[in-house]
């Protein structure tokens, strides 16, 4: 089989304009956040709006921000009046760049211990979570880099949030992860004090996440406990909830700095909320809730307001991800903007718009976004098995997807049973069953597009990346609709995987595994693409070429492709354009040969 669209878009432009926007806040009347460019190598660096609203790197790309505490790192600057402090050397140390001066200095670290989970207190003294191996502190760090332990725990600890010299914080024990069961805890962090939390909630069945001190002084913090993570707070000694919604206001805590809510200065609150494809954002004043910034339809889960004006990350299904300002105190209801008035397109390609389906699979509704391909007829389809599996399938403009949407495919993304976004419940289904629903779902979303006409069969594939890898390898094993499959970065073995990763991750391999196993290559039934960085840190390229190498002995319609430097994310765009470039291939020379 032939298709269409061979004069698509380049992998190579696809690969230049993939850049990520995280961690962004306002302080001393600017904002701020982290920013990974392709022509930089993907680094991430620090930036600064100006006075135009244009971005202005405040770190150099030979210095690149952020580390690996609990694995994924997060929460990776904080800005003082005259400074700025950032976790650098690989996560290692704390450094601090100071105003008017070309130097980065290390304050803190140089050990073997990752930094993350940067804060600010009154008093100029940056608060940071250290992980171990075995234990987790948090530790005040000054700007002479005295550093005090306030915290220590042998679990793991997040969040630290001081006021008025009471911390707050949030612990969890090794054997769970933070969307499953957290503790938010309280501590006296007087001189001459020895901090003892004091409970406040979670525990074993309730995930708490993102706390913040309130401009009331109460502390807010969202809670699962309803089945949805919802806005709470702290007040008088008793929990009461703030915003309830049918709906998740926040992401699983895979990274550290997340902010999916603020307060504005006449005393309303601001806040995201999901159903696992779309954003919203809130105003919530009083009893009364409106919708704003309805243009945007995807708002990652980093919110920063400043007196009225509101600035996210976020995106629309023809725009990619960027900052974006929307102004309340000038119009309620006036869209968002981006900063600087421009967001990355292609003069090429004209995006079409996707749209939100449902499947029956296993007696569950599943919902899928859909992006059709040009062609009336029935043609070759993708399926995405998007990584996590915590993760959701957010409605915005993706380059990846649209590079093999201009090259005839349709894509179909899927929020199968695990993902984030339709609350604890459909999030915990995957439990005991990885390698088993998801590749259920995946082929669910497959059959019912075969069935309608969208996809042709023998031309329907699917590919995946970290977890998603291991997905999309599994289904590979199994009889069903898929021609042939794509694994990126892949977990290939989850109990073997579980014994190398971070001891943060651990509890999730054990948590998820199921009959599955590991993918062995005598079960695999359709050709399979393998695609590695040497450089991943999470995953194992040793494993992934092995699984190449005794495909390889079984037959010839299997590849690989190992890229030299490349980490987890393929950050680095030629990494990215050699991957794309590979896969299209692939799915090109089934299509046109067959299994052999």
């Amino acid at each position: 089989m032939t298709i269409e669209g061979s004069n698509g878009l380049s992998p190579a432009w696809v690969a230049r304009n993939v850049v990520a926007f995280d961690e962004l806040r306002f302080a001393h009347g600017f904002l701020w956040w982290l920013q990974s460019d392709p022509e930089h190598g993907g680094v991430r660096r620090i930036m600064r709006s100006d006075t135009a609203g244009r971005g202005l790197a405040v770190t150099p790309p030979q210095i690149p921000v952020g580390g690996q505490l609990h694995a994924y790192g997060g929460g990776s600057f904080a800005v003082a009046g005259d400074a700025v402090w950032f976790v650098g050397d690989a996560g290692r140390s704390v450094c601090r760049h100071e105003r008017g001066r070309r130097a980065v200095r290390a304050v803190s670290g140089g050990g073997d211990d990752q930094f993350g989970d940067l804060a600010l207190t009154t008093e100029d003294l940056l608060l940071a979570v250290r992980g171990g191996e075995s234990a987790d502190e948090i530790v005040s760090v000054s700007p002479a880099g005295e550093t005090r332990v306030l915290v220590r725990s042998s679990g793991f600890l997040a969040a630290p949030r001081l006021r008025d010299g009471v911390l707050a914080y949030l612990e969890w024990d090794r054997q769970e992860m933070p969307w499953d069961g957290s503790r938010l805890l309280l501590a006296e962090t007087r001189p001459g004090n020895s901090p003892q939390g004091s409970w406040v909630a979670g525990g074993p069945t309730e995930s708490v996440v993102q706390p913040s001190w309130g401009p009331d002084g109460a502390l807010y913090f969202m809670s699962d406990r309803t089945g949805w993570w919802n806005l709470h707070r702290f007040r008088d000694g008793a929990v009461e909830t703030v915003v309830q919604v049918t709906g998740d206001c926040a992401p699983a805590p895979w990274e550290g700095g997340y902010q999916s809510y603020d307060f504005t200065s006449t005393g309303g609150i601001v806040l995201i909320t999901g159903d696992g494809i779309s954003s919203e954002l809130l105003l919530v004043e009083g009893s009364a809730r409106r919708k704003i910034a309805s243009n945007l339809t995807s708002i990652k889960p980093y919110l920063a307001v400043a007196g009225e004006t509101v600035a996210v990350i976020g995106a629309t299904p023809d725009l990619a991800p960027a900052v974006w300002v929307a102004d309340l105190a000038a119009d309620p209801d006036a869209p968002a903007l981006p900063l600087g008035g421009e967001v990355s397109s292609s003069p090429s390609w004209t995006v079409q718009e996707p749209v939100v389906e449902t499947v029956e699979s296993d007696d569950v509704t599943l919902r899928y976004l859909l992006h059709r391909s040009r062609h009336d007829r029935p043609g070759p389809l993708l399926v995405r098995a998007h990584p996590g599996p915590t993760d959701d399938v957010p409605l915005r403009l993706d380059w990846t997807t649209q590079y093999f949407v201009s090259h005839g495919f349709s894509v179909a993304e899927v929020l199968y049973r695990g993902s984030t976004g339709q609350g604890r419940a459909f999030r915990q289904a995957l439990h005991g069953h990885w390698g088993d629903y998801d590749v259920e779902d995946c082929a669910a979303v497959a059959e019912h597009l075969i069935a309608t006409g969208v996809a042709a069969a023998g031309a329907v594939f699917i590919s995946g990346a970290s977890a998603g890898g291991y997905t999309a390898l599994q289904a590979a094993c199994q009889p069903g609709p898929f021609s042939a499959a794509t694994a990126t970065s892949a977990i290939i073995d989850p109990a073997q995987w579980e014994q190398s990763v971070p001891a943060f991750q651990r509890p999730h391999a054990a948590v998820l595994a199921g009959p599955a196993g590991a993918v062995r290559p005598e079960r695999v039934r359709i050709p399979v693409l393998l695609i590695h960085g040497t450089e991943d840190t999470i995953t194992s390229p040793e494993d992934a070429m092995l699984l190449a190498d005794r495909l390889a002995a079984t037959g010839d319609t299997h590849q690989r492709l190992l890229l030299k430097g490349g980490d987890h994310y393929l950050s680095d765009p030629t990494s990215r354009a050699l991957a794309l470039q590979a896969e299209l291939d692939f799915y090109r020379r089934v299509m046109s040969h067959g299994p052999s």
